[in-house]
């Protein structure tokens, strides 16, 4: 077989096996599960093997800790979250009712002229925060169902995860060896470069989001905001969101802070300067430590681009995807310089 045909023959069949795997993408969600768990345990049970730990018993030492650390979030956060979001969505019209209230008394005090032009506009902000918090709120409960729909899911995926640890070293060196002769240096250069840059941010961005959104919901709760742990969520989440991220967050801690008094929000805004500022200068350096090599304005570039092309989940995951476009950007003017 003539080189020519052997590309093309490997080319046919990437591309039959792509076909396949989104005609049974149905089916892929435990799989999809199972190399998260396996890609977030990894490090874990390398830290048991170099302690002569078996990987097998390794791997159950890890399951031990996350067992332990998802039974506690599913009997008190989850609840808990969930009876916060319902609240929500029956107060949130109350809530929009005050503030609405509260500007109309503001307008009609005889000493304060306020232009037409900048009484719609209020109007206007009025019903776009009602609609984005029923919205928010709406999704979270989207969510929280979707973790109940996909169970099966949930609970298989620890098993192939298990399988795909035990094995990951004879699943790497067959993979490779499906790949031409020719490339397999390349590809697996490749591969190491993107592990290394974002094997230490997803992972740490993950610990982050966990601490911020801790850090958030605790100050709030000390501080007599309702839906402290709903917030304290949304805090971490939109955290891993560089620069943005924690500007988006406070909107809705704002929003119910108003409701109890201006004062309480700029409280609520130096909790969050200050948990933030604890996050950028202790949390990030501890557990990130390298950067994904992006130039700031490519990490803003980045983000709005994944904005207007996926809405929030395009936020989150604008920095990585970019660091993975830089690597294969970098490798193709490589080629390019040598051909």
């Amino acid at each position: 077989m003539t080189m020519d045909t052997r590309k093309w023959v490997l080319s046919v069949l990437l591309f039959l096996s792509l076909l396949f795997l989104y005609r049974v993408r149905v089916i892929l969600s435990p799989f999809l599960f199972a190399a998260l768990v396996a890609y977030i345990a990894y490090p874990l049970v390398q830290v048991f093997e170099r302690r002569q730990v078996p990987r097998p018993m390794a791997i159950i030492l890890v399951y031990l800790i996350f067992a332990v650390i998802v039974g506690i979030t599913v009997s008190f956060l989850i609840p808990q979250l969930a009876a916060e979001v319902a609240e929500i969505l029956e107060t949130i019209p109350d809530q929009t009712e005050m503030l609405a209230d509260g500007l109309n008394l503001w307008r009609s005090l005889d000493n304060i002229s306020v232009p037409e032009v900048l009484q719609t506009g209020l109007d206007l902000l009025v019903g776009r925060v009602q609609h984005l918090l029923e919205r928010l709120a709406q999704r979270i409960a989207d969510l929280l169902v979707g973790m109940v729909s996909q169970i099966v899911s949930l609970l298989i995926a620890p098993i192939l995860a298990y399988y795909l640890l035990r094995d990951l070293e004879v699943i790497k060196r067959r993979s490779l060896m499906l790949i031409p002769k020719q490339y397999r240096l390349t590809v697996y250069k490749f591969c190491k470069e993107t592990n290394r840059v974002l094997n230490g941010f997803i992972r740490g961005q993950l610990v982050n989001a966990l601490l911020v959104g801790l850090l958030i919901a605790a100050g709030l709760a000390l501080l007599g905001i309702k839906f402290a742990l709903f917030i304290g969520f949304l805090a971490g989440i939109f955290n891993i969101i560089p620069y943005f991220g924690p500007v988006i967050g406070f909107i809705p801690a704002s929003l119910f802070a108003l409701a109890k008094s201006p004062l309480t929000v700029l409280w609520v805004l130096g909790l969050f300067v200050l948990v933030n500022q604890l996050e950028a200068n202790v949390i990030s350096p501890k557990i990130i430590g390298e950067r994904v090599g992006l130039h700031p304005l490519a990490v803003i570039f980045a983000i709005f681009a994944g904005g207007e092309l996926m809405g929030i989940v395009g936020m989150l995951i604008a920095v990585p995807a970019a660091a993975i476009v830089r690597i294969v950007f970098a490798y193709v003017l490589e080629r390019v310089d040598q051909a």
